[in-house]
């Protein structure tokens, strides 16, 4: 068994820290390198089963972890379901001290173990696999904290809609043209008709991130793919800027749909 810490000291409220990392289906709008999150299975109000992929040097990988949420003594204990070969089990907790300050003592654990056969620089590469990305993950932490109020304020959304009458198969492939450089989109296609995407690399520097989805919905008179797109802006905006964010948005969606609409039989929804 190994254990690892990891920690960072915050000057924000404990409860702030807690919730932006608590709450994991809003955090790929916020945190760089999040790409999609659901809460596969819901045990109780403090416990469930959380599905989390994330964009790790352009390549997409995901895995479900159990987790369970004490909102009085701000902390989060996390469990992998199926840990990857040759990890037999990996673990661990993250903890909000709060400082006398108003600042917060930020703590993170993580605890595995390999199969008995594996070779002994193996879980060298683990260590320092976490030990890359568990540090930028809590200096991305602390950057939103400051700022995460701000930038809430300036995230837009836009949608729009087409009827389709082509095979389900081919509508991923269609949302991925639809995209542009398919080197700056990290792409997921998810049960249910989901295709979640998020731009992770040539980002316009007004722009804190950009993500989407398409969504499929089967009706009794046929399938909609809806589009959706939604934007946060960097800095603190002008409401000149803001809104002229939000007209590129639309103008944005309203491309890229077409796009879409022309790479098969669709038709717009009015």
């Amino acid at each position: 068994m190994t254990e690892l810490l990891h920690e960072i000291v915050v000057p924000a409220p404990a409860r702030k820290l807690f919730d932006l990392i608590a709450d994991v289906v809003e955090a790929p709008q916020y945190f760089p390198t999040h790409l999609y999150a659901e809460i596969a299975s819901i045990e109780s109000a403090h416990r469930d089963l959380v599905g989390r992929w994330v964009v790790d040097n352009g390549t997409v990988r995901g895995w479900r972890l159990w987790r369970t949420r004490d909102t009085e003594a701000l902390a989060i204990s996390f469990e992998h379901e199926a840990p990857k070969p040759p990890l037999t089990r990996m673990r661990g907790n993250w903890t909000f001290e709060a400082l006398a300050d108003g600042g917060t003592h930020v703590r993170v654990r993580h605890t595995f173990e390999l199969a008995t056969t594996t070779p002994a620089e193996a879980a060298e590469q683990v260590c320092a696999k976490l030990d890359d990305n568990v540090p930028a993950q809590l200096d991305n932490l602390a950057a939103l904290a400051c700022h995460i109020d701000v930038l809430r304020a300036n995230t837009f959304t836009s949608e729009r809609a087409v009827r389709v009458d082509a095979p389900a198969a081919s509508l991923a492939e269609n949302a991925a043209s639809s995209l542009g450089d398919p080197a700056q989109w990290a792409l997921l296609e998810l049960a249910d008709g989901l295709l979640v995407f998020k731009q992770h690399a040539g980002l316009e520097p007004h722009l804190h991130t950009s993500t989407g989805e398409y969504r499929r919905t089967e009706e009794a008179d046929g399938t909609t793919v809806r589009l959706r797109r939604t934007v946060t802006l960097s800095g603190r905006p002008s409401p000149q800027e803001a809104a002229r964010a939000r007209e590129q948005l639309e103008a944005d969606v309203r491309d890229q749909i077409a796009r879409f609409a022309r790479s098969g039989p669709y038709a717009p929804v009015r």
